[in-house]
């Protein structure tokens, strides 16, 4: 956001002042952090000399500066934000809370491109997310950046949420913890909604390939940190390490299922014999631009296939422990792009032609198409795979990120001797080229009120950052707030037309919950690690049917207004309305035991023949199943089919549809209408009268 205002200023200005398309480019090059490729040549090694780079226009600057905000500004982030209805992997609110990591971590790029360390307020990140919450409905929020843990107001902030949040279950997620930098009582504070298992990046089951990348904590560390969380109550780590990694050795191989090893030994022995497991996730390590090991070397696909065999070998022998790896030759082609010059542009382009599209997902890569794409544009795999010499100019020395190529060669040799590098967010500053000698590091004040009691001292992080922080508080335990009891179960009315009948019935499911939260309707949660609203739908709508009046029952703490409607109703996607909500009567049968049949309009035929006036035309089964046949007016067909079994045959709509001579293609396509469904009536013992329910309907 540095500098898009003057990005869109000057191409508002070429287009007024009618500027061809260089000098609007020139003009953009003069804008610092804007990297024009057109201005720039990339001569490759040759006999002619090294490889460098040229200026093709004499007013490019060179290099291309990196730009940052100095600050990170509320204003900046989004007041809302949009909600999917359709499934996503990310189903949460993300709320970023710090930028730059300063840890050193010398194989990652973020961490040397995002610099310098700026944390956002937690008193105005708590705030944001609470409105956010009320406006979207997730039922969780994640706290990013590069390490969460690291954020200097990261305990005040989630005991600070959790309180906030909990009427709501909502709960708060944070990415991989490092096992030195992670209170268990904070976990506590995190899963006081839902409890998921602790997740842990060494990297490395060995300390001293740990010292190489510049990983500062212990085997110990992680074992203490995992015996603490099997102690309250937790039954999964997950741990993320890497395998290929400069210096690697087989004994480091096994220092990592002996990490594991411990870990479970750890758990069993605390849970006294309970069942913990532990999920280790191996990935292979890619060597990255603006990183300490950008000149390092891609351990080789057959290596890496021989050091995730002994893996495997190994960790058959590790009781409660679970190994998943990646596959060498698919990070093979992410190390040849991720360090890649203009040279393999006309391989990706000839990729893409072989019909490499969506290769990101395993199950569309290509590696075929891609070994076709680099040998008919003549890439030496191998050398671009290989390493580079300190003294090269690589490909991306034209863009400078702002940490010197010096310090990433003295971080580089500083790994060889085993040599630790501190966070100089908390201290010393190792002039590694970002300005201001420590002053442009910007953290969070202390807004936020703590909560309860000190931490207890084994439970404190042992980083040097500690000694600045506010000292955290347990949340003291009576503020675990019990839920009202269920007022009256409500059955809600809405409809499903025009889109929305693409939506499925999970997804309108999920879409309701988050109304209802976001609505502030007095739903009841249940209870467990994982609670949800008691929602129970009716039957499943095919998708691309509509419906003229579905409905649903959810469970209430207080008594369900207009108002809750009208606030629901605005927040629905388009096609989906609430049309009433009535009181069931207490013990009232669920919806599965009153529906008796479901009522269709067929819109009329297209290309066919009008429907038949009865339903004499279908085969002996499907016609018992239908209760009424009716051929209105305008050509459409109004059925009445049975759904309950007990009383005879069923039958879907498309199975109707196809017993009147569709194929599967047709029914699929015709516009069916659901327009209610009938429940049998619920009957007093005294008068054996229908009971009429007051809807609330504006």
């Amino acid at each position: 956001e540095a500098g898009l205002d003057r990005i869109l200023d000057v191409i508002r200005d070429g287009r007024a002042d009618g500027a061809d398309r260089r000098l609007t480019l020139q003009r953009l090059a003069a804008i610092p952090g804007v990297y024009v490729p057109s201005f720039y040549d990339w001569h490759a090694a040759s006999e002619d000399g090294p490889a460098r780079w040229g200026t093709a226009d004499e007013n490019a600057p060179f290099p291309v500066k990196r730009v940052w905000v100095d600050r990170l500004d509320p204003a900046d982030q989004p007041e809302s934000v949009i909600v999917p209805f359709a499934d996503v992997i990310q189903d949460r609110l993300g709320m970023e809370i710090m930028r730059g990591c300063t840890q050193g971590c010398r194989f990652c790029q973020a961490g040397y491109w995002y610099r310098p360390v700026r944390e956002h307020d937690p008193a105005v990140v708590a705030d944001r997310i609470e409105r956010q919450i009320c406006d979207t409905g997730f039922s969780e929020v994640g706290l990013l950046s590069l390490s969460t843990a690291d954020y200097s107001q990261v305990e005040p902030l989630v005991y600070n949420l959790a309180e906030r949040l909990q009427n709501q279950r909502v709960s708060v997620s944070l990415p991989s913890l490092r096992a030195d930098a992670f209170p268990v009582g904070l976990a506590e504070a995190v899963s006081r909604v839902r409890k998921s298992g602790f997740t842990f990046a060494p990297e490395t089951g060995s300390d001293r390939l740990r010292r190489v990348i510049n990983k500062t904590f212990t085997n110990a560390d992680m074992v203490r940190a995992a015996e603490s969380a099997f102690s309250k109550g937790w039954q999964l780590i997950k741990v993320y390490a890497m395998i290929g990694l400069p210096t690697e050795t087989d004994d480091d191989l096994e220092e990592l299922a002996r990490l594991a090893e411990d870990i479970t030994a750890a758990g069993r022995r605390v849970t006294g014999g309970r069942k913990a497991q532990v999920k280790v996730s191996v990935g292979c390590f890619i060597p990255k631009a603006w990183t300490p090991f950008q000149w390092q070397p891609f351990a080789g696909v057959n290596e890496l296939h021989r050091r995730i065999d002994f893996l495997k070998a190994r960790f058959k022998r590790v009781r409660g422990a679970k190994l998943n790896w990646s596959d060498p030759e698919e990070s093979a082609l992410e190390s040849l792009l991720s360090r890649g010059g203009r040279d393999l542009a006309a391989a990706i382009e000839r990729a893409h032609d072989l019909g490499s599209v969506f290769d990101g997902w395993s199950d569309h890569l290509d590696l075929g198409a891609w070994r076709q794409a680099l040998n008919d544009c003549g890439i030496d795999v191998e050398r671009e795979l290989g390493g580079r010499e300190l003294i090269d100019t690589l490909p991306w020395d034209l863009i400078d990120a702002g940490v010197r190529k010096g310090y990433l060669k003295a971080e580089w040799r500083r790994a060889l001797r085993e040599a630790e590098t501190e966070d100089c967010k908390w201290g010393h500053c190792y002039h590694c080229g970002i300005p201001g000698d420590g002053a442009d590091t910007q953290l969070a004040s202390s807004s936020l009120p703590v909560l309860g009691e000190p931490l207890p001292e084994g439970e404190r992080p042992k980083v040097a950052a500690y000694r600045l922080r506010p000292e955290p508080r347990m949340p003291v335990a009576h503020r675990d707030r019990q839920q009202p009891a269920v007022h009256r179960r409500y059955r809600f009315t809405f409809s499903k037309t025009g889109d929305a009948r693409f939506l499925s019935h999970r997804q309108v499911m999920d879409a309701f919950e988050r109304v209802l939260r976001a609505a502030s309707l007095p739903v009841h949660y249940t209870e467990g690690f994982n609670p949800h609203i008691r929602l129970s739908m009716g039957p499943a709508l095919a998708l691309g049917h509509e419906g003229a009046a579905e409905i649903f029952d959810v469970d209430c703490t207080a008594p369900i207004t207009p108002a809750h409607r009208d606030r629901a109703n605005s927040l629905l996607p388009d096609g989906v309305k609430i049309l009433d909500a009535q009181p069931l009567m207490p013990g009232a049968p669920s919806l599965g035991r009153m529906l008796d049949a479901i009522a269709y309009r067929i819109a009329p035929p297209v290309n066919r023949p009008p429907w038949p006036g009865s339903a004499d035309v279908l085969e002996a089964g499907l016609r018992e199943a239908v209760q009424r046949w009716e051929l209105l007016d305008d050509g459409s067909l109004s059925v009445e089919i049975n759904a309950r079994q007990e009383a005879g045959p069923t039958a879907s709509v498309k199975k109707l549809l196809v017993g009147l001579g569709l194929d599967d293609g047709e029914a699929a396509r015709a516009r069916a209408i659901r327009e209610r469904l009938v429940l049998r009536p619920r009957r007093t013992p005294a008068t054996e009268e229908p009971v009429v329910l007051e809807a609330v309907s504006g």
